[in-house]
């Protein structure tokens, strides 16, 4: 019998149209391209909508103006920071919460995509205020809330771990935890950084910030160095 599935022509029809979300994702992919090689000032929704590969009215659909885009920036890959609320009365279930959200939360902030976009607002805020607001609220607002919602619950269920006030607390352990990090990071440090020193910097930073806490968790806040 003749091989007809051989001889037949396959269809060519119309590609299958993108999704919301699929679109989204690309004009997203397009502005972090176009910010990290232009600057957020000289960036142009145009140039964005050419590299993405679509028109400038779908660009502007999603995404109205640069400053739009560039929150969705920084909001993109930090889904992590909406996780399910802290519900367990324990002081060391907690504690061990907190070490982990902790550890998350700076190896989120040193991942080179997000020291780009730090870059970015450092040299551009200047001029660009709106770059420092939304970092501020998208991005560092949010990472204290994920700390702080820990301490706030620890608060109440370890009445002697001494936190007069959340958000400062937090902020000092996020200091403790990602500064100097950070800082080599930005200025390109390129040393590769293992995470156990971060989990070390981690037990450092609760053992100085919440000295009263810091043997609350399952081993006393010693981990096994990593494999």
């Amino acid at each position: 019998a003749p091989d007809t599935h051989a001889s037949t022509p396959k269809r060519r029809g119309r590609p299958p149209a993108l999704s919301l979300d699929a679109r989204g994702r690309l004009i997203l992919e397009a502005a972090e391209e176009v910010f990290f090689a232009s600057g957020y000032g000289a960036a142009s929704m145009e140039e964005i909508a050419r590299v993405a590969g679509m028109s400038k009215k779908t660009v502007y659909g999603l995404y109205p103006d640069k400053r739009q885009m560039f929150g969705a920036l920084i909001t993109d890959g930090s889904a992590f920071l909406e996780s399910d609320a802290v519900t367990t009365d324990e002081p060391d279930e907690i504690v061990a919460e907190l070490r982990r959200r902790l550890l998350k939360l700076a190896e989120y902030a040193l991942l080179p995509r997000q020291i780009e976009i730090t870059r970015l607002v450092i040299s551009e805020a200047r001029h660009w205020p709106e770059l420092a607001d939304e970092f501020h609220a998208r991005g560092m607002t949010r990472g204290l809330s994920y700390i702080s919602e820990c301490l706030a619950r620890l608060k109440v269920a370890k009445p002697d771990a001494a936190i007069a006030n959340v958000t400062q607390t937090a902020t000092a352990l996020c200091g403790a935890v990602i500064g100097d990090f950070h800082l080599r990071a930005l200025f390109e440090k390129k040393r590769p950084l293992r995470r156990g020193k971060l989990v070390a910097q981690v037990d450092l930073a609760i053992r100085i910030v919440l000295p009263r806490v810091a043997d609350a968790a399952p081993g006393g806040g010693r981990h096994k160095r990593p494999a």
